[in-house]
């Protein structure tokens, strides 16, 4: 940005007025190109909330240390246009009918965001359990998981295999995170 100054000639009697003026210019200026560089808050507000049959389920990873699992999953936007998830995905443990499982899946205390995919872009969230090892004869097994994205009514579903789970009076509920824009680490 260059500095307004006044030639010999300015600094007369309209001098001072002339300064005020290309400073006022000058502020004008950058406070419209604060505006534009800097993305508002709201700009996902006008975004629609993503649909079920816009997202693909997929999992990403599993991490594991002395018996506590965390397995990542991601949403895609597979629609033409862009939306937006804010908040828990639903989360239940099925059985080996795809039925599901009578335990109450917990919300893990994370910061809620709203994440705002474009075409073919991801979210990812985590899931997080007790695996039946040190819980024995105290476990149960499950197949398969149901996720339902946050603010949908219908389930995308993930099937594993058999794999085995604490009682939650033992090893404490299983939990689930919200979602976010990175994969990294919780």
């Amino acid at each position: 940005m260059r500095v307004a100054s006044l030639t010999p000639a300015e600094a007369g009697a309209g001098g001072a007025g002339a300064l005020r003026s290309r400073l006022a210019v000058g502020v004008a200026v950058c406070a419209l190109a604060a505006m534009i560089a800097i993305p508002s808050a709201s700009s996902a507000s006008g975004t629609p909330r993503c649909t079920t049959s816009n997202l693909t389920l997929s999992f990403v990873r599993s991490q594991g240390a002395t018996s506590h699992f965390t397995l990542d999953f991601a949403l895609r936007n597979v629609g033409s246009a862009a939306c937006q998830l804010r908040g828990y995905p639903g989360a239940g443990l099925l059985n080996g009918r795809a039925r599901l499982i009578n335990v109450a899946v917990k919300r893990a205390s994370s910061p809620v965001l709203t994440v705002v995919l474009r075409t073919w872009q991801r979210a990812f969230f985590t899931f997080t359990y007790v695996s039946s090892g040190p819980c024995i004869p105290h476990s149960f097994s499950a197949y398969g998981l149901q996720f339902f994205p946050p603010n949908a009514t219908q389930r995308l579903v993930y099937y594993s295999g058999r794999f085995g789970l604490c009682n939650p009076s033992v090893g404490g509920s299983p939990g689930i995170y919200p979602v976010r824009a990175s994969l990294g680490s919780l």
